[in-house]
């Protein structure tokens, strides 16, 4: 899948040594602080990297946010039912972090707060994970068990980020500026962009397996809906930065209504309703028009993030030469019956528009 997939920056963090001074006067004390400044230092340095492994980023992330969590939580002898009330050590540090998307000589965030750096660094590890997923699928040839690391890491990313806003943004001693990371729609942005991406792996594997056209058809019509929220959590947000960004998930969501409806004419053929599979295929051609002409102005918009070239990719080509070999199948079975006319939507592309797949293709595994 080269090519394939957007990547904003990772965020970027100024070192932190944890130096307490007298309040760590204890040799326990001061060996944490020190475990500390290493673990985040090793963590930062493995990030850079998209091809290590994500056992071991996941094991130091554990060991950092644990340790790190000592800043957050009320000691023990405490009664409190907040997990992140009081603890005097949680402002003893100033943390500075970007955000992943943000303009060119942006100031970076100061925070003296712990949590602050607990989503910060989770957020980042959430990053990774995406950036983890592309290269593997960047591959010439993906075995299964990488297509399975591929969306396990996807869905890890958004349940990453997804914790981070259900509990702990709230809890921060300042709220997030619009647009910044840690503001609800670029996470909610993320979030779903990493779902589509993840059901895009059960995708390819249901037409790499054959499966019936409809249940094809199905996830691909959820997974474009998917685009198309991650895309309206961005509509708002300043065009400049995010506006590469904001056509890369409109061209996701184009290409994957064009499969859908690819597929669903396939599924008419399959039934024998021609006529209705022409109606069909008419669609996935405006899709499929639609699709190029967006990843043409992703090539020539403003923002943030690594290029991709969508509509090179072999997948999307493919869909190209799928939409011409179904529509000679549906005119030569449609000739052959009878001749209907395909200039108005059928009832079944306007039930196939309103209706969703079952829930349990959103579960659907790779295996």
């Amino acid at each position: 899948m080269s090519n394939w997939f957007h990547r904003n920056p990772l965020k970027a963090t100024s070192k932190i040594t944890f130096d307490l001074g007298v309040v760590a006067e204890s040799l326990p004390a001061r060996s944490i602080c020190h475990d500390l400044a290493t673990n985040r230092m090793n963590l930062l340095k493995l990030l850079v990297d998209p091809a290590v492994t994500t056992e071991s980023v996941l094991g130091l992330t554990q060991q950092y946010i644990s340790l790190l969590m000592g800043f957050i939580e009320p000691p023990s002898n405490e009664e409190s039912e907040d997990p992140v009330a009081s603890n005097k050590l949680r402002s003893m540090v100033m943390f500075k972090w970007s955000n992943s998307a943000e303009p060119k000589n942006a100031s970076p965030i100061m925070e003296p707060d712990a949590l602050f750096e607990v989503c910060s660094m989770l957020y980042n590890v959430a990053l990774w994970l995406t950036k983890h997923a592309a290269k593997l699928s960047a591959k010439d040839e993906v075995s299964t068990d990488e297509a399975k690391e591929v969306h396990t890491s996807l869905r890890h990313a958004a349940g990453l980020i997804q914790l981070i806003r259900d509990k702990y943004v709230s809890k921060l001693n300042s709220s997030p500026k619009p647009g910044d990371d840690l503001c609800a729609d670029v996470m909610e942005a993320y979030i779903h962009q990493s779902v589509a991406e993840a059901q895009e792996v059960t995708l390819a594997r249901a037409i790499e397996l054959k499966h019936d056209p409809s249940l094809i058809a199905g996830l691909a019509k959820e997974t474009s809906n998917i685009y198309q929220k991650a895309a309206l959590s961005l509509k708002l947000l300043d065009a400049k930065v995010v506006g590469k960004w904001l056509k890369y998930l409109e061209f996701k969501k184009h290409c994957y209504e064009t499969c859908a409806y690819v597929y669903f004419a396939e599924q008419q053929l399959k039934i024998e309703k021609a006529g209705s599979g022409l109606a069909v295929i008419a669609e996935a051609e405006k899709a499929h028009k639609l699709a190029i002409e967006t990843a043409k102005v992703y090539g020539r918009t403003e923002g943030v993030g690594l290029s991709a070239k969508m509509a090179e990719h072999c997948f999307f080509r493919r869909l190209g030469i799928m939409i011409e070999n179904t529509r000679r199948k549906l005119e030569r079975e449609n000739s052959m019956i009878v001749d209907i006319s395909a200039g108005r939507p059928t009832s079944e592309l306007l039930l196939f528009l309103l209706s969703c797949p079952p829930r349990c293709l959103l579960l659907t595994s790779v295996d």
